[in-house]
């Protein structure tokens, strides 16, 4: 178990959002928590994921990189 002190505006807008959504303060706070927890998570992954592809001897190009070189793309709308 934790406990958590928040100042009176961020409680206030905790409380807003919570109401609105239907949800206690402490699942809205349990369920942000975990979802940047697990971004944080993801963003590592990612991170590591990356450097062993450039590790491997593998380069990449940004997208403007590839637009200077092959022109400009076209925009495809739907």
């Amino acid at each position: 178990m934790m406990t958590l002190e928040l100042d009176d505006e961020t409680a206030d807008i905790l409380n807003q959002l919570a109401s609105e959504q239907h949800l206690s303060p402490a699942q809205l706070v349990k369920a942000a928590l975990r979802e940047y927890l697990e971004d944080c998570q993801d963003a590592k992954r990612a991170e590591a994921a990356y450097q062993s592809y450039l590790d491997g001897g593998k380069i990449s190009h940004s997208l403007d990189d590839v637009v200077k070189t092959f022109g400009h793309r076209k925009e495809v709308y739907r």
